[in-house]
């Protein structure tokens, strides 16, 4: 069982390691996902909003993050009203056929 990463500079909150931050952009390189969040391995997302010089960058990622969010949200909404749509025409094509 892997131990999970705590944060250096805390010591309590979770972090991110460097193997995990490399899966995670292999990911995005993969699946066309949000990039991994700019920590450097071993630090908690709360101490980075801490720290000046990781507050910005941190900022701009969240930005993406929310922006290929609501993009994959309006795909998946997209999806499902097709998948909804489909059987009511195949429906209508049949009672058309019946007239």
């Amino acid at each position: 069982m892997k131990k999970r990463a705590v944060c250096v500079r805390c010591g309590r909150e979770a972090a991110l390691s460097e193997d995990q931050l490399a899966r995670a952009r292999a990911k995005a390189v993969q699946e066309d996902g949000p990039p991994p969040p700019p920590l450097p391995a071993g630090i908690c997302f709360r101490c980075a909003f801490k720290d000046p010089e990781l507050q910005e960058p941190l900022r701009e990622w969240m930005k993406l993050a929310v922006e290929w969010s609501d993009r994959r949200m309006a795909q998946v909404v997209r999806r499902a009203r097709q998948l909804a749509v489909r059987p009511l025409e195949a429906i209508d094509r049949f009672i058309d056929t019946l007239r």
